[in-house]
């Protein structure tokens, strides 16, 4: 069906930063043994699927290692998007749990103590990842229209809001997304007027990894 926008977003594979359970943010780690795995295996699986008209990825390592093995099985180029990143973590970046804690007890003790938010120095705003996500999603429609193939590798994090602005939801929520995760959407204009027909808008994919099979891994979205 040609009349859709077929938009396939990905979560990189598991990082060296995910593997030690630190806060990785906007630094750049390369792929674990097990993140390249995880990212052939995807690759092997997409080959067979819609071929890309585009092929975006965040420009840190750990995603840009994970699109260059789409790359490899569909000779589709890969264009860097900033857009894409994670969040920035602000002073707790390329920390773990326990160094963040050696080094800002009380903060962390405040971040722990309540759901509400508790701003980080130096790092991204919830609100700013949410318009940031809806900046890129318009970008998305300006470049591209109907019957075009995209394929987005970016980060578990900022997933959680570029699937909110996809949704149109006034909200974001807490999805535990593994690595490689796909989230496949087919879309019509965002401009239409009839927003209330789900033939307009479907959901393929909704954070599924057919292509690890039953291999268990703990999720990490940091």
């Amino acid at each position: 069906m040609d009349n859709y926008l077929k938009l396939l977003l990905i979560r990189h594979g598991e990082s060296m930063g995910n593997k030690a359970g630190r806060f990785e943010g906007q630094s750049s780690t390369p792929l674990s043994d097990q993140g390249q795995w995880q990212a052939s295996q995807l690759a092997k699986y997409l080959k067979h699927q819609f071929p890309p008209t585009r092929i975006y990825s965040s420009p840190l390592q750990r995603a840009v290692e994970t699109a260059n093995y789409l790359e490899s099985v569909t000779q589709c180029p890969v264009q860097l998007e900033k857009a894409l990143q994670e969040l920035h973590q602000g002073i707790l970046q390329g920390l773990t749990w326990a160094e963040a804690n050696e080094r800002y007890p009380d903060m962390c003790a405040a971040l722990v103590a309540t759901l509400d938010y508790q701003p980080i120095p130096g790092a991204e705003t919830l609100m700013a990842a949410h318009h940031r996500a809806i900046d890129w999603y318009r970008t998305l429609w300006q470049r591209h229209e109907t019957g075009d193939v995209v394929w987005m590798v970016t980060h578990g994090g900022f997933m959680q809001y570029l699937i909110s602005a996809i949704l149109g939801c006034d909200r974001s929520w807490q999805i535990p997304i593994r690595h490689t995760a796909l989230f496949e959407f087919w879309l019509l204009s965002p401009k239409l007027t009839d927003q209330h027909n789900p033939e307009h808008w479907r959901i393929m994919k909704f954070n599924e990894t057919p292509h690890l099979g039953n291999k268990i891994e703990v999720v990490k979205a940091l």
